[in-house]
């Protein structure tokens, strides 16, 4: 049994699953084991075994599971945004609510040591992607601010052991980018959304994270690392033909603003975001691109590295 606003809440079982995750370890308590198996085939080169998980209590996040008292009856039109699903969020003085179809949750994003909840009807409706991954998606996209650093909604290419990130509005050609680098063979961070951590000198990596979009990852080999160094974050736009440039500060940091998602509709993190990408945008170059669907990964990548270059 475990406390939620008030009331003694029953878990769905004994199990728990720990998540090693670039912001924190997640720990999943409560779980069935049905809930836990899944999440650890879904999630298997996140799962790290206990003995292995960090020894630094401010390093894990707990996350206590627990049954709603019956299927939650949400209007469609109150969790879409703009023809996508989007969760309600809302933020109080101690943590943030999470409310999606089928699942409530209750993320403390600032303080690991107040564990997190995530309740759903169904035993099952817990692994699905709409629940524990958008529940991830908001936990990273705060905890990655205490970490320097920004979730961002872009498609994530390695190519030469570099991550491109390209950011887009929606329809501005991530995935079709994203399909043309996988034939070229590029390895795929995500095609949806990816998390940018500085390290101790400012340098910024691209880290895996679990939740990818539709297109998936192909760093599924565990010899694979997990984080690569960003060569630079490009702009897409859709123009008449192949060209890129560099983008002015000022406009990198709009256009960059625009893509984190959770935080910057958030009153509370704006100062802090705002710090943090025009630090990203010091470090890291900022390019814009415009292509056609006709024109080859190649020549995008040889019209990247000439604009670096040049700047």
């Amino acid at each position: 049994m475990m406390q939620i606003d008030n009331r003694m809440i029953a878990g769905w079982g004994e199990a728990s699953l720990t998540l090693s995750l670039p912001f924190s370890d997640v720990r999943f308590n409560a779980l069935s084991d049905r809930q836990s198996e899944q999440l650890r085939h879904t999630y298997a080169e996140f799962v790290v075994d206990p003995e292995l998980a960090s020894s630094d209590p401010t390093a894990i996040s707990e996350c206590d599971v627990y049954r709603l008292l019956q299927p939650l009856e949400m209007p469609t039109e109150s969790i879409t945004v703009n023809g996508q699903y989007t969760p309600i969020k809302v933020r109080d003085a101690d943590g943030i609510d999470l409310t999606g179809l089928n699942f409530k949750a209750r993320i403390h994003p600032q303080d690991c040591r107040k564990p997190s909840s995530l309740g759903v009807a169904e035993e099952m409706d817990l692994p699905l992607a709409n629940v524990v991954e958008n529940f991830l998606r908001v936990m990273a996209s705060h905890r990655a601010l205490e970490k320097g650093g920004v979730l961002l909604h872009s498609a994530g290419l390695v190519i030469d052991d570099r991550a491109y990130i390209f950011c887009g509005n929606s329809g501005a050609g991530k995935t079709t980018l994203t399909r043309k680098a996988h034939q070229f063979g590029a390895k795929i961070l995500s095609d949806d959304i990816n998390l940018l951590v500085p390290d101790r000198e400012q340098q910024y990596s691209a880290h895996a994270v679990p939740f990818t979009g539709e297109f998936g990852r192909s760093l599924i080999n565990s010899t694979n690392p997990n984080s690569y160094p960003v060569a630079c974050i490009v702009l897409l736009e859709k123009g008449p033909g192949l060209e890129s440039s560099k983008v002015k500060e000022s406009v990198s940091v709009a256009g960059l603003l625009t893509g984190c998602p959770f935080v910057n509709t958030d009153a509370n993190e704006s100062s802090r975001l705002f710090d943090i990408v025009a630090t990203l945008v010091n470090r890291i170059p900022i390019l814009r691109l415009q292509s056609q669907l006709e024109d080859s990964m190649e020549s995008i990548l040889l019209s990247i590295r000439e604009t670096m270059h040049r700047a």
